[in-house]
């Protein structure tokens, strides 16, 4: 079994079966080496969005322009428009999970490597509106939108290939303890949902569909 990962130092597990190799994902020589006599892969790549940089500097900057009486356009520029500087460079595009995922479905097929679970979003394709108001109309488009477009790549990369593939999409990821209790779907979930799940649980999730076939050429949501 081999992890690949950019920092080793952050896998944070070890086993005497377990290989880490160090790699970049935009590399494909050294994707396709970590790929070298694998049966499944499993993908859990991600991008950190800047959203909490953002509102820490929306913040201060009002405040600044409070505590030292700005006003006018002076205050205006401090206030507002330092702020909306910020976003819009948060917002810079990213081909990190696509092109990424292009390197992994290319070694995978070049290898005989047979199937990837991939995690990918709630947000993402027919599962657009299953995220809510606040991440539908305010999360995505003022901070998320060039990372989402990436995951809409992402997923189309996959589908085109020739590996079996399960694109799982779990709600917002936290930090949360792993429960067993949670709910998958296709298609639009038949009651209400809380929009957001553990890592721990949305790994429970993916590793058995390296075997399994329930949701193979699917799209499964993932919450609690």
């Amino acid at each position: 079994m081999t992890a690949f990962a950019r920092d080793p130092a952050k896998v944070g597990i070890a086993h005497e079966k377990l290989h880490v190799a160090k790699g970049n994902i935009l590399d494909y020589d050294a994707v396709k080496a970590a790929a070298r006599n694998q049966d499944v892969a499993v993908s859990a790549l991600g991008v950190r969005p800047r959203v909490g940089a953002v509102i820490f500097m929306a913040i201060a900057c009002q405040l600044f322009a409070r505590l030292a009486g700005l006003s006018g356009p002076l205050g205006w520029l401090v206030g507002l428009g330092l702020p909306l500087l910020a976003i819009l460079i948060a917002q810079r595009r990213t081909i990190t999970l696509s092109e990424g995922t292009k390197n992994i479905v290319r070694a995978m097929e070049e290898l005989g490597v047979r199937r990837l679970v991939c995690q990918s979003s709630l947000g993402i394709g027919d599962s657009r509106e299953q995220l809510g108001f606040l991440y539908q109309y305010i999360m995505i488009p003022m901070f998320l939108r060039h990372i989402f477009a990436d995951k809409e790549l992402q997923e189309k990369v996959i589908k085109g290939s020739k590996v079996q593939w399960v694109i799982v999409r779990p709600g917002a990821l936290t930090n949360g303890s792993g429960t067993g209790n949670y709910r998958s779907w296709t298609g639009r979930p038949d009651a209400p949902i809380r929009r957001r799940i553990s890592r721990a649980d949305t790994a429970d999730f993916m590793l058995p569909e390296l075997g399994e076939d329930t949701y193979l050429a699917k799209t499964p949501g993932l919450s609690y």
